[in-house]
């Protein structure tokens, strides 16, 4: 194996690791301040909702979109 492919190898691993702590760490701050400063529990319900909801939601519409072109 060259060495190029090596770095390649190594770099994508530690990117696919970094975005899921930035998406989490994110989240998790947000569900924090939502906590902390809206309505309490009922803020974090709501967003839980619209993300367990929204996202294969909006997958589905993307495929959709997809599959007709």
């Amino acid at each position: 194996m060259r060495p190029d492919y090596m770095g390649k190898a190594l770099l994508f691993p530690l990117l696919a690791v970094l975005t899921i702590v930035v998406f989490g760490g994110g989240l998790g701050v947000i569900f924090i301040l939502l906590n902390e400063m809206v309505v309490e529990e009922w803020a974090v319900v709501a967003l839980g909702i619209a993300l367990v909801v929204g996202v294969p939601g909006v997958a589905a519409l993307a495929q959709r979109m997809v599959e007709r072109e």
